[in-house]
């Protein structure tokens, strides 16, 4: 990717985080987005359609480096061994965690999160060869823990101890697998 690209939507990504901590997103205009990110109408426009389409470029971009981990999980050895997945994960999270405490305050993270954890479990799920049809149980245990994780991670920010997350969810995965 050019460089130019890239830097314009780093400040679009700042920009966006610096304006879900002041407004809801419906409040957030096209207008306000390129002040703040000191791009240009027509800028902003040659890389997303709308304000919608941008917030959901700027929470892809996380969700991303996430489910590209996911893609490889190996679910049988995550039972008795998780602590080098959840730790890769958690580095993930470690590297966005301005992002997601800002993010977390947002109207939108609600349905982004569900939308996060259904990404997961289906990641997961496909690239064990999990399904309900063929392993109902294994399916809602991934369900189970991928919903849980997901809310022990986000539910304390600001704070984030990833040591202590990362103990927590391990012991939880070996106790319910």
């Amino acid at each position: 990717m050019d460089r130019r690209i890239k830097r314009t939507r780093q400040a679009v990504f700042n920009a966006v985080l610096e304006l879900l901590v002041e407004k809801d997103t419906d409040k957030i205009t096209v207008l306000e987005l390129c002040s703040r990110a000191d791009i240009n109408k027509s800028t902003f426009y040659l890389h997303y359609k709308n304000i919608e389409d941008c917030l959901e470029s700027c929470f892809k971009t996380i969700m991303d480096g996430v489910i590209n981990i996911s893609k490889r999980i190996d679910y049988e050895q995550m039972k008795t061994e998780p602590k080098p997945v959840i730790d890769s994960l958690l580095d993930e999270v470690e590297k966005n965690t301005d992002y997601l405490v800002k993010f977390k305050s947002s109207d939108i993270c609600g349905p982004a999160i569900k939308v996060l954890k259904e990404n997961l479990v289906s990641s997961i799920c496909e690239n064990n060869n999990i399904t309900l049809e063929n392993n109902y149980y294994d399916y809602c245990v991934i369900t189970f823990l991928v919903g849980g994780c997901i809310d022990a991670v986000i539910g304390p920010l600001p704070i984030f101890d990833k040591e202590a997350i990362s103990n927590s969810i391990c012991t939880m995965i070996k106790t319910k697998t």
